[in-house]
């Protein structure tokens, strides 16, 4: 992990407080960015109360976000693992996010449901513990919740103050927030909201398999084909919600291809045309650094923009030798 002396302690105090850089109930913010924000912020936090004295609001902040990569896990159903990912024992880990919930009576409910469900009737899909609301519609505040399946859902109130919840569940909170606006749009018979939306929740199913293993190790030879697989698989979305999702994921994917090239100093072009079946031409090559500097601009923390920079223009060192 690469550390620089403009983001300190008072730096992070100020700035790298979860509220202010997660945005939960926008899920058009992509996940891909919105992790990598949050992973790095924490990583520079934990290093700074690693190496040095570090001050109780510093540990504070850290035990916080280490409680909201946990959140955040459930929030977008991917897999997590905190030896793999950060590099920190999972009991130590726990302890950081233990130490954060008995601070915060509201995160340490949300972590119960996902967890051992002490304090709701455990298995009840009727039993829903509200985590907020969203707006006003013509059939009143959309509230939102995860029932006692572990499933986010969503309800209207209406007019008596009653919490009407709807059949649907999803795994995650973006395909809840899709299946409830794809519902306001049919209440507001506004067809073209409605097809969209339609489209949205099977493109958003169709992400959300990347999103679960986002983390998961997987050999750097198979970079090249994941890539081409999603370019197949995502380029085909066609809902707002689903470009902007499909967009994030294949530019992060091309940012990899990059980083494996530059790791093994070796052009793009030799990379792509190395793949049996998977041959593409510069053109392509081209293609693939424009998306790899998108995805660093779009989705690369603050903290990390230097570093992800130099990687893409280390490019230039690695460009095919033309003959004259």
């Amino acid at each position: 992990m690469s550390t620089s002396t403009d983001f300190t302690s008072e730096w992070h105090l100020e700035r790298s407080r979860p509220e202010d850089i997660l945005a939960y109930a926008d899920p058009f913010l992509p996940f891909v960015g919105q992790i990598n924000k949050l992973i790095a912020r924490f990583q520079c936090v934990h290093f700074l109360c690693e190496h040095g004295k570090p001050c109780q609001r510093l540990v504070t902040l850290r035990n916080a976000l280490a409680f909201h990569v946990v959140k955040m896990s459930r929030w977008w159903n991917f897999d997590f693992c905190s030896k793999g990912v950060l590099e920190i024992r999972p009991t130590v880990f726990l302890d950081y996010v233990k130490s954060h919930l008995e601070q915060s009576i509201e995160d340490e409910t949300l972590y119960d449901v996902f967890t051992m469900q002490r304090h709701m009737r455990t298995g009840d899909r009727d039993h829903v513990v509200i985590l907020g609301r969203s707006g006003t519609s013509e059939s009143g505040p959309l509230l939102y919740g995860v029932d006692g399946h572990r499933q986010f859902r969503f309800a209207y109130m209406t007019g008596q103050g009653n919490a009407v919840w709807h059949d649907s569940a999803s795994s995650d909170f973006a395909g809840m927030w899709l299946a409830a606006r794809r519902e306001r749009a049919r209440i507001a018979n506004d067809a073209g909201a409605e097809k969209d939306f339609h489209l949205a929740q099977a493109e958003h199913r169709q992400a959300s398999v990347w999103h679960q293993r986002y983390f998961h190790a997987a050999c750097e030879q198979s970079t090249v084909q994941r890539y081409t697989e999603a370019c197949a698989q995502l380029g085909r979305h066609q809902s707002a919600f689903g470009r902007i999702e499909s967009e994030s994921i294949i530019n992060c994917l091309a940012f990899r291809i990059v980083r494996l090239a530059v790791h093994s100093h070796r052009p793009v072009t030799e990379l792509l045309n190395g793949q049996g079946e998977t041959r593409m031409d510069n053109v392509a090559a081209t293609v693939v650094e424009r998306r790899a500097r998108t995805h660093v601009f779009t989705c690369g923390d603050e903290t990390r923009i230097a570093a992800l920079t130099a990687i893409v223009d280390h490019l230039d060192n690695y460009r095919p030798r033309r003959c004259c």
